[in-house]
């Protein structure tokens, strides 16, 4: 037992000793796919920004969690007694996401790698604004909208690739599925969502558009 103990001790302290802190940065958007984020990137103004910890594992593979402010959006179009409107969704989450990683390092210098990215999040700020000018969209009624919202819980996972240089700067980019209802559950109800879709993960993927793209650099010290 005592050998037992002493052995996850030192395990710990060789795993804190390579760690590696940092911080994180970077644009999230709307669209679906890549082209279209690079053909619109002079109009993403939503943004992540947070910190991260790299901790290394055996045979390539590493554990990078963190904890970030993420601005997401969203725009829905539509019409009303034939007048065409949108309505602008901006929200902003406090997440913990948890990168898997696995890569390859090239001598020390590069060393590309994948990763997946589940990530639970709590909505703290929402800013809503329509070319329709309903009473819902202004003053103490968007307002009075936003605070009975029961239910503030986010969850999803990533899919991205990246690349770290000279273990100290890393850039990824990253689809993300965004799969709570910020809107249309109660909060005791979410968790049960949760596991609803881990066991149906891969049909939603399928069935459901990426709710994002996201392009981070982080720098590690």
């Amino acid at each position: 037992m005592k050998k037992l103990l002493f052995a996850a001790i030192a395990i710990f302290f060789a795993i804190n000793a390579n760690a590696q802190f940092g911080i994180i940065a970077g644009v999230t958007s709307t669209q679906t796919d890549y082209k279209a984020a690079w053909a619109n990137a002079n109009e993403i103004n939503q943004f992540h920004v947070g910190a991260t910890v790299k901790i290394p594992l055996p045979l390539g593979f590493a554990v990078q969690p963190g904890i970030i402010y993420n601005m997401k959006g969203s725009s829905v179009e539509s019409a009303v007694a034939g007048e065409a409107f949108t309505v602008d969704t901006k929200t902003g989450f406090i997440e913990v996401p948890v990168q898997a990683q696995w890569g390859i390092n090239i001598a020390g210098v590069v060393r590309p790698y994948a990763f997946v990215e589940p990530f639970i999040g709590y909505a703290i700020t929402n800013e809503e604004t329509s070319t329709l000018k309903l009473s819902s969209f202004t003053g103490e009624n968007r307002k009075e909208n936003w605070d009975n919202v029961k239910n503030r819980l986010e969850y999803g996972f990533g899919l991205g690739v990246g690349v770290e240089l000279i273990k100290h700067l890393q850039v990824s980019v990253r689809y993300f599925w965004n799969m709570g209802e910020l809107y249309n559950e109660e909060g005791s109800a979410a968790w049960d969502k949760i596991n609803e879709t881990i066991n149906a993960g891969a049909k939603t993927a399928e069935e459901q558009k990426c709710s994002g793209v996201m392009a981070s650099v982080a720098i590690l010290f």
